[in-house]
This record gives structure tokens, sequence and C-alpha cells, in this order.
């Protein structure tokens, strides 16, 4: 009998550390704006390494067909946080979103290229005058850098919404000019001698927030801490990738599922370990990326926002070990 009630309220004590466990751990939605993008990676091996556990989250990742999906998500209430850019976050802020860019997962868009075929007879940006340009979607960030590009080599172009997944199929059927490529889809295409770069966005621009994490208002005044909670996940497991090169390397390459060492080595050297350590944003950096969404999306409106009204520092910095 004694056996049977000691088994009893054993049993009751694990029922109640369960529910106790399931309701620290409150569950987060995560929006990403593109699939295997090598900026992400942090995200699934924070999720690997269990500190999103260990920080009290319960995280589902959910990829969509570019920042603007996203947004359309979080603006919906069917994510809790995504990754955009900051000049459509400040876009969407605009229109009446409730929402602030929370962190900096890299300030310049390291691993973004616009490039053609390899065969293309197009030499810079300028013979791409009234050529087509394969994006994302319209208002996502490789939108904004496509006709960035453009505005900068006085040239006019048609952005074509292609999805993450379509950009190198339509490169290489000939149905777009040209691509503005994100990482890693980028470096693989131009190791591969498939393409070539007709513009190293992330030597060509000043810092412009191409990759930042957005959270909406209800996540910032009603889950504070589940917000640091991520945050402080992210970033602990990027240093973990980047100073573990043996751990680090193959994990992203596994994410970014590469078969070439050497288009893993280039991404985990250039993009991965070049992210922001902290995701602390300067004011310059906001104002550079509303400046050049303003004058892509020709929206004037978007350039006399103050960077405070967009972002907030305040969930960050946090330790990145």
């Amino acid at each position: 009998m004694r056996h049977a009630v000691l088994a009893l309220a054993i049993s009751a004590v694990v029922a109640i550390m369960a529910v106790a466990q399931s309701r620290a751990e409150e569950l987060v939605r995560i929006g990403l704006a593109v699939p295997n993008n090598a900026i992400y990676a942090p995200f699934y091996a924070a999720e690997s390494l269990g500190l999103f556990k260990e920080a009290g989250v319960k995280v589902e990742l959910t990829v969509y067909r570019g920042g603007a999906a996203a947004q359309e998500a979080l603006s919906a209430g069917a994510a809790d946080m995504i990754t955009y850019f900051g000049g459509g976050a400040g876009l969407a802020i605009l229109k009446g979103a409730k929402e602030k860019v929370v962190a900096a997962l890299d300030p310049s868009p390291h691993g973004w290229y616009l490039l053609v075929q390899a065969r293309s007879p197009y030499r810079s940006v300028k013979d791409l005058d009234g050529r087509k340009v394969g994006v994302t979607v319209k208002g996502s960030t490789s939108d904004m850098l496509a006709l960035w590009a453009a505005d900068r080599a006085g040239i006019k172009i048609q952005t074509i919404p292609v999805g993450g997944g379509g950009m190198v199929p339509v490169l290489k059927s000939g149905q777009v000019d040209a691509v503005a490529m994100f990482p890693v889809l980028s470096l693989q295409a131009m190791l591969s001698a498939e393409a070539r770069s007709l513009l190293d966005y992330g030597a060509e621009m000043e810092p412009t927030l191409p990759d930042v994490a957005v959270a909406s208002q209800q996540m910032l005044d009603k889950r504070p801490k589940q917000l640091r909670g991520v945050l402080h996940a992210f970033y602990k497991a990027l240093g973990r990738i980047c100073a573990d090169r043996a751990w680090g390397l193959p994990f992203v390459k596994a994410f970014t599922k590469q078969t070439d060492d050497k288009v893993s080595k280039v991404t985990y050297d250039t993009v991965v370990c070049r992210q922001s350590r902290d995701g602390m944003i300067e004011p310059e950096w906001m104002t550079n990326s509303l400046a050049i969404a303003a004058k892509a999306w020709d929206m004037p409106d978007l350039a006399k926002m103050k960077p405070s009204d967009v972002y907030i520092n305040k969930f960050i910095p946090v330790p990145s070990n």
C-alpha cells in the first residue's frame, strides 16, 4: 500500500513538473523571410543546442516566400517575430503596423550579389537598363536592393517576384536577366561558375540593416522576457558557431544544404561569422535603410521617419559567448 501511495505521489509530482515546464517554455512563432539563408543558421543552432529551452522558450520556425510575406504574417498575428530589413519594417510601421525592429542580425548585406548568367553579355549594372531582375517578392529585401542598384546606376529595371527558391531556376532559364541574390545561393551560383557578379552589395553598400529581427508590439509589451530569451539564444548560438569552427562549419554546411565544401567555407567565413555578435543598432544604420527604401520605392515619407520610431535597443545587448 505504501509503495502504491508513493508511486502515485511521484506521478503527481512528475505531472506538476511537466505542466510547469510547458508553461515556462512559452511558444514564440518566428517567421523567416527565405529558406536556408546562412544568416538564420543561429536560430536552428540554438534549437539544436537546447538554448531556447534554456531561455524558457519554445520556438516554432516558419519559412516564408520573402520578407514581405513574413511581414504580412506578423501584421496578421500569425507570427510573433520575423526576419526582415529595416526599411521594410519602417514602411509597415508607417502604414500602421504595431511592431519594432529589435536586433540587427547583419547590419550590412554580406553575401548579397546582383548576379547574371556566366555567359551573359551584361558587364555592368548600367547594362540592365530596361531589363528584368528577379527578386523574392515585391517589397522584400531583394526588391529594395535591386532597385537601389538601378537607382545608383541611373537606370530603370523591372523587378520580377519569383520566390526565394525560384531565383536560380529563372536565372538559368533566361526568364530574367539578373537576380538580387541572398546567401548562400549567391555564393554557390558564383563558385559553380553558373553566374557572375555585377555588384557585391556587402562591399558597395554602407550599413543598411538588410537582415533584422522584428517583433510585434504585443510581444514587446506582454512577453519581454521571452523576447530577450530568443535573442539571447540566437546570439549565444552564433558565438558558439564561430568560436568552434570544428562544430560550426559542419552545422552551417548542413543547414544551408551544401555539398560543396568550398561554398560552405566561404559562407562560414564571409557571411555567418561577419554577422553582428550583439544585435545593437546604430541610428545612422536605420536612417540609411529608410532613405534607400524611400528612394527605391519613391516614398519620401519613409525618409522622414525618426529611427527611434522603427527600432529599439531595449532588449539587447545580450551575451554572445
